[in-house]
């Protein structure tokens, strides 16, 4: 029950932000002026022009223009291939529910190559089942088919890339500016907690609540590098972005070393001055962030006027007094933070002006993931622990199921049943049940709002109209509720599926169609080749253990925290946080057991973020810790731990015990010395949490 309850809950839930009202818009025009135009001319084909321009239109990634073009076209191309030899191919039981095995597990198995291939294949999906289920008896008939899902596509990419306006550094600028806005927020919330001489725990939640800034410049480096693919005449610009990118890389190290520094700094009352003044430092790097991210936006018309940054340490205390107090790693901290905010802030004016700026070797800058060969990613989804696999292999399977059940029982339109499933099915239980709550509550509702409309409006130019309302307001809803999409796109299909068929119990039939889909769906995700999360999760969290491990000695074995192979640690740690975090989600939405069981996971994360701040902080203040050599002691002890922990998670043993760390006092410090201090009872808390896993 309380996985109904929760369910429920976030059915309602709306997400932060405003409704984007400008891929609404963009969205009804690319359905309804194809359809119009085609219902005009008398084409027979005309409802599979809206569908296509819908799917292409919800295929747009966003992000760079490039991208944008190359998802969007293979949607198009693609789809009026598979739809027209779909359209040939059906017409007999056997025949049909062998082509949606295949074909549905294909199509879905491409998510293997990542989240944008995954996208592909959905919308493709929905193209093959629906053209399989209308079967084509003439080959005119299929061309003719595939030239309707052509026009459709075409048009919505037409309106998208071209009629639309589009600056081709425009995403990137915007996702870059999100970075230092996020940035600024992180700043104000140091200094607003270092004024106050916050406990621990408020420091914790702080960052936990900061986390998301890892994705976020994750998603402006893949947006970046897609944008300067082959494009020359404007790489002052992307050069300006690249240094920006960087930039913000080292900024995020140093505010959670800062803030780590005043987590230790908070207790202790005769370093309040020194607090304060970190907050000022962070007051004023704020505004610099708040106005590097103004001008990354609009860098031609931005007037900004720039705040007064101190340039020595005199000018950060009250004629000089609390430089007496203040411990050198926090110097040293707040050096790099006036270093890398004026770096930035003179990046922003260049670009601004149109300078040029020394970037070095400019494509090395974006670190982007290097790809894998195509041969050597599917060797590596293709065993029995592939999500992606497992997933294929339950769609193709349940699309299969709902074809022959329908078609046996006649029970309801056969192919919306199959749509229906595949829509629902998702590769975890938990997003699965609240899909299924989702479709059936859009359907039951939307159904009702479609039959209302259906009988108030006559007139099929009005109706079209209708359809464009009610898919402007659907796509801007989406990413506020999912729900709230669901219900006003479902008497959408509904409408265009009538005008189509021009029979008006298609709604019953389909509402009808959609609970029996959920019950497959369910079915299927339940039972068919199931992978709990409880089964996953170790897997995730001993990948973090391993990626502390590994940041740790990248910090002992290199002379400051700025260094390349320590943001390459850095960054592949905070991937590996995020998949975990999202693992352990899962995990909360499909456990069943008492609450209590699930605090060592918990636990887990939490002391493995600690432990990483911790490092990051110790790495930017390395050049001024006078003792550095018991740093590296501690790193080789330390991730050698990490690593037997992360092995004796992912094999569900005892791990063995624990070594003793040779700690002493680091001179005189009384920041950097509690930091390493830290280091012992984090791993402790670390290795009894895996050790009540492996009991688990």
């Amino acid at each position: 029950m309380h996985r109904l309850l929760r369910h429920i809950r976030r059915f309602f839930r709306l997400q932060p932000g405003r409704p984007a009202w400008a891929a609404g818009i963009r969205a009804a025009l690319a359905v309804t002026i194809p359809f119009s135009l085609a219902t005009l001319l008398g084409f027979m084909d005309a409802g599979w022009t809206g569908l296509t321009g819908l799917l292409v239109t919800l295929a747009n990634p966003g992000g760079a223009y490039r991208g944008r073009a190359r998802v969007m076209g293979a949607v198009t191309l693609l789809g009026a291939l598979v739809g027209t030899i779909a359209a040939l191919a059906g017409g007999r039981l056997l025949l049909d529910a062998t082509l949606l095995l295949l074909g549905v597990f294909v199509l879905t198995f491409a998510r293997c190559y990542g989240d944008t291939a995954g996208s592909v294949g959905e919308k493709l999906a929905v193209i093959f089942v629906a053209s399989l289920g209308a079967h084509a008896v003439e080959l005119d008939a299929a061309l003719t088919r595939g030239g309707a899902l052509l026009l459709g596509g075409g048009w919505a990419m037409l309106q998208s890339l071209v009629l639309w306006p589009v600056h081709p550094y425009r995403p990137s600028r915007r996702s870059i500016a999100h970075v230092y806005t996020s940035l600024a927020d992180g700043a104000r919330d140091l200094a607003m907690l270092s004024r106050e001489g916050a406990p621990a725990e408020v420091w914790t939640a702080a960052t936990t609540r900061h986390l998301p800034l890892r994705a976020k410049i994750e998603r402006a480096r893949e947006t970046l590098a897609s944008t300067r693919v082959g494009r020359s005449e404007e790489s002052r610009r992307g050069e300006h972005l690249l240094v920006l990118l960087e930039l913000s890389e080292q900024l995020l190290g140093v505010l959670f070393a800062l803030a780590q520094a005043m987590e230790v700094a908070s207790p202790e009352r005769r370093l309040r001055p020194v607090r304060e003044q970190v907050a000022r430092a962070c007051d004023w790097y704020a505004e610099i962030s708040q106005r590097v991210a103004t001008v990354s936006l609009a860098p031609e018309t931005a007037a900004v006027y720039w705040p007064r940054f101190p340039t020595h340490h005199e000018e950060l205390g009250l004629r000089g007094k609390w430089l007496r107090v203040v411990p050198a790693s926090v110097t040293e901290l707040l050096t790099r933070l006036k270093g890398h905010a004026v770096a930035a802030q003179r990046t922003a004016m260049a670009m601004r002006r149109g300078d040029p700026v020394e970037v070095g070797n400019a494509e090395s800058m974006l670190r982007a993931n290097r790809r894998r060969p195509l041969l050597e990613t599917l060797r590596a989804n293709l065993n029995s622990r592939s999500v992606v696999l497992r997933h294929a292999l339950r769609a193709g399977t349940v699309a299969c199921l709902a074809l022959v059940l329908t078609r046996v029982l006649g029970l309801g339109e056969a192919y919306w049943v199959v749509l229906s499933a595949i829509g629902i099915l998702q590769p975890y239980s938990a997003n699965t049940e609240e899909r299924a709550l989702q479709r059936v509550t859009g359907t039951l509702l939307g159904g009702t709002l479609a039959a209302v409309i259906a009988t108030g409006v006559g007139s099929p130019l009005v109706l079209i109209v209708v359809i464009g309302v009610l898919t402007a307001v659907s796509v801007s809803l989406l990413p506020l509720n999912f729900g709230a999409f669901q219900i006003l796109l479902t008497p959408d299909f509904l409408l265009l599926a009538t005008l189509s068929a021009g029979d008006w119990s298609v709604a019953e039939n389909r509402a009808l169609g959609v609970l029996l889909a959920c019950v497959l769906a369910l079915a299927g995700v339940w039972l068919l080749w199931p992978y709990p999360e409880r089964r996953r999760f170790p897997d995730a969290a001993a990948t973090v253990l391993r990626a502390d491990g590994n940041y740790f000695r990248q910090v002992a074995a290199s002379r400051s925290g700025t260094e390349p192979g320590v943001s390459a640690a850095r960054r592949d740690l905070g991937l590996a946080m995020i998949d975990a975090e999202a693992s352990f989600e899962r995990l909360m939405a499909e456990y069943r057991g008492p609450a209590h069981r699930l605090e060592p996971a918990m636990a887990l994360l939490t002391y493995s973020r600690r432990l990483a701040a911790s490092v990051t902080a110790l790495g930017e203040q390395k050049s001024v810790i006078p003792s550095s050599e018991v740093l590296d002691v501690v790193a080789h002890k330390a991730s050698g731990t990490l690593d037997a922990l992360a092995d004796s998670l992912r094999q569900g043993q005892t791990p063995p015990p624990m070594p003793e760390l040779p700690l002493r006092r680091i001179a005189n410090d009384p920041v950097s010395g509690p930091l390493v201090e830290r280091v012992p009872r984090q791993l402790e808390i670390l290795h009894g949490a895996v050790e009540k896993l492996a009991w688990t």
